[in-house]
């Protein structure tokens, strides 16, 4: 069987984009599109409630205001759906930063304004809000979080600049007030994509443990390794996932472990542990000729950067094609049923022991992610009407 590769072949194709996670983290995680948060119409900040895990806090951009809104969960204890937001506090401004800190204060961030703001416990309304601007921060302000306990540099304050790419590790002192004033920032980190939201998942998370993940608004969820602050190392920078666009804030769902983010619209994504491979199902009736009726079969895992095995059994020494498209068909012509809207067409021969077996490569390429794709093999054969007899289809399902 004469082949091009796989990666030219299926870029011929139309492909659906999705949130798509890559390797090496695909063989540990998978993301989960947890769709829209009632309320919102915009990529926010979002963090949990203290003490109640099934209360999600959100601050989308543009809004002015935090929104709690309440979750449901499944029997995994995983979000299965929402319920009635409600305002909790007015604040001005919002962006992708949103995050509790020292005494219970809740930060959150002001973009445009490129402002860090305060509420303490129970307040409504901003009780402290600071022009980042004096203190050296580029315009604008993207995202605020706090290195959690157990990370190197637990309890510090991270603040991350979406306009200028740059990351900052921020030194706060007690104002006398019940919030904090910024004493100091450090010198900024160099970062890429217009960072947003950040989080750092629990030591012995496979492969992401000593990382910080890292939002990039303009380019897709990172993974960066830390050093003894928990501050991101530039060189280190790894693409987890692609197709969430407007990227924002992070959380940790303290229920179900799973990583959160926000998306533009208002989506929420799951980045979980449990990589999962698509399917390989077959679909439509063959279309026999004399002697064996010729079958397709595929084995192995559906997932990008995954090889999986497509095998033909027919007749020993036919000539025929293998052909697939974007989408399944059913047409007939004088009696052979086209199953595959034919895009790409690749010879076969099936040798002396009727078998022939083609590896096919998925290539890392983001947006084939949850793709299908539709095969169908037809030979000669001289007893039809239409002279082919052919396989039914296969649907390949990409993950």
């Amino acid at each position: 069987m004469k082949t091009p590769s796989l990666l030219a072949s299926l870029l011929l194709a139309p492909v659906l984009a999705a949130q798509t996670v890559l390797p090496p983290f695909s063989s540990y995680y998978e993301a989960v599109d947890l769709g829209f948060l009632p309320g919102v119409h915009n990529y926010a900040g979002i963090t949990f409630a203290p003490n109640d895990p099934n209360t999600l806090l959100v601050s989308a951009y543009q809004s002015g205001v935090i929104r709690a809104v309440p979750l449901q969960r499944d029997g995994l204890g995983r979000i299965a759906g929402y319920g009635t937001p409600s305002v909790v506090a007015s604040v001005g401004g919002n962006d992708g930063g949103l995050a509790f800190g020292p005494g219970g204060v809740l930060f959150f961030t002001w973009y445009g304004a490129n402002r860090l703001g305060q509420l303490e416990p129970g307040s409504t309304t901003a009780d402290r809000v600071d022009d980042l601007t004096p203190l050296g921060v580029s315009g604008s302000v993207g995202a605020v979080n706090f290195v959690p306990p157990g990370r190197p540099g637990a309890g510090r304050c991270k603040l991350v600049s979406y306009g200028g790419s740059t990351w900052y590790d921020v030194t706060l002192a007690p104002d006398g007030q019940g919030t904090f004033a910024v004493s100091s920032l450090s010198s900024p980190i160099q970062l890429q994509g217009g960072p947003e939201g950040m989080l750092w998942p629990p030591p012995g998370s496979p492969l992401l443990g000593t990382s910080v993940l890292v939002a990039e608004w303009n380019a897709g969820l990172y993974a960066y390794s830390t050093d003894q602050n928990g501050d991101p190392m530039p060189a280190t920078r790894q693409l987890v996932m692609a197709g969430l666009s407007g990227n924002a804030g992070g959380a940790i769902d303290p229920v179900s472990g799973d990583f959160l983010f926000s998306g533009n619209g208002g989506r929420l994504c799951a980045l979980r542990l449990g990589a999962v491979c698509g399917t390989v199902t077959s679909y439509g009736q063959a279309s026999p000729g004399a002697g064996v009726v010729p079958t397709l079969t595929g084995s192995g895992c559906a997932r990008l950067g995954q090889t999986i095995s497509l095998r033909v059994d027919g007749n020993p020494n036919a000539l025929g094609v293998l052909a697939f498209g974007s989408f399944p068909v059913d047409v007939q012509f004088a009696g052979l049923r086209v199953l595959t809207n034919l895009e790409v067409m690749l010879t076969s021969g099936l040798g002396g022991t009727g078998i022939a077996v083609m590896p096919l490569y998925i290539p890392v390429v983001p947006s084939l992610g949850d793709a299908h794709f539709y095969f169908q093999a037809a030979y000669l054969d001289a007893t039809t009407p239409s002279g082919l007899a052919a396989t039914a289809g296969l649907d390949l399902w990409i993950r």
